[in-house]
């Protein structure tokens, strides 16, 4: 097992023991869905309720992975982020955590699929969320990979757009995604 898998197996049965749902996001989850792009970490979101924090960072660290503590212990009882990391080699998996109520983070865990990442089971965002996500990220980026991201996973991908319309809408995004569908249907 590569040193990817060993660190995203840790991150995977730490919160499984917790039954907390999770999904594999950004570039490594749209590998899923035919991005080929190398990334250097792993990004996931799962929605926690700080029940379990001291116990999730018990399970994640020890002489071969770095958690930040107090970052950690804070995003799984608030919310926020924090990473796991393998500080020989340098990979590292960024846990994004959604407060319970935040109603396109549980979406998107209702929806995730399972799939095989570096080897490793684990449930990956659906191609949808996955564009959703990225446009929304773009939004304080401005980032033209996200953008190229989007447009790539669309053309690759027969995804639903009246889901992705609603959830766009309901976002913010409904804009920026028909351009980004008229953009793709162009090409096509």
């Amino acid at each position: 097992m590569n040193i990817e898998s060993q660190v995203l197996q840790r991150v995977i049965d730490a919160l499984e023991k917790y039954s907390i749902p999770y999904a594999i996001v950004g570039s490594t989850g749209a590998s899923t869905w035919g991005l080929d792009r190398s990334t250097s970490d792993i990004d996931m979101i799962t929605l926690v309720d700080g029940e379990h924090a001291d116990e999730i960072i018990s399970l994640l660290s020890n002489e071969a992975f770095y958690v930040p503590e107090s970052d950690a212990r804070f995003a799984l009882t608030h919310g926020g982020s924090f990473n796991v990391l393998h500080p020989e080699h340098g990979t590292k998996v960024d846990v994004f955590v959604a407060p319970l109520n935040d109603e396109f983070a549980q979406i998107r865990l209702s929806r995730r699929v399972q799939s095989l990442i570096h080897g490793i089971p684990a449930y990956v965002a659906t191609a949808e969320d996955i564009v959703l996500a990225k446009l929304r990220w773009r939004l304080t980026t401005s980032s033209e990979r996200q953008w190229s991201d989007c447009a790539d996973l669309v053309a690759r991908n027969a995804l639903d757009r009246p889901y992705l319309r609603n959830w766009a809408n309901r976002l913010g995004l409904l804009p920026d995604l028909e351009r980004l569908l008229d953009q793709v249907d162009s090409v096509s």
